[in-house]
């Protein structure tokens, strides 16, 4: 009788194993599967208005520091926009950011 109770809590253990290790392997694959993160903490929106520095020249598109990140933008209105000079996050087009010239007197860049 210890033969079969030993033979039957090796089983038990043996099968507990198994689905633990089959439980974790489908966490970590699902974790892989998640949406990837963008932009500042994760965010894939800079919110409207946020100020920001025009990085490159932005004339059809170039690169904004906003919200502590590094974006693609657009300016509105196609209207060129000067490396270095501040600009206001109007709007989004995906991850493009959609931005304007800080008015003068406006808030200070990011």
């Amino acid at each position: 009788m210890t033969d079969q109770f030993a033979a039957a809590v090796t089983a038990v253990v043996a099968i507990l194993a198994i689905l633990g290790i089959v439980a974790i392997v489908r966490v970590v694959r699902g974790r892989r599967h998640q949406q990837p993160v963008f932009g500042a903490g994760g965010t894939t929106k800079v919110p409207v208005g946020t100020a920001g520095v025009a990085r490159t020249m932005i004339a059809q598109s170039g690169v904004v520091n906003a919200a502590g990140e590094e974006w693609t933008a657009r300016s509105v209105g196609d209207v060129p926009i000067a490396a270095g000079e501040r600009v206001r996050v109007v709007g989004h087009d995906g991850l493009t950011l959609m931005v304007e010239p800080e008015p003068a007197g406006g808030p200070a860049g990011s």
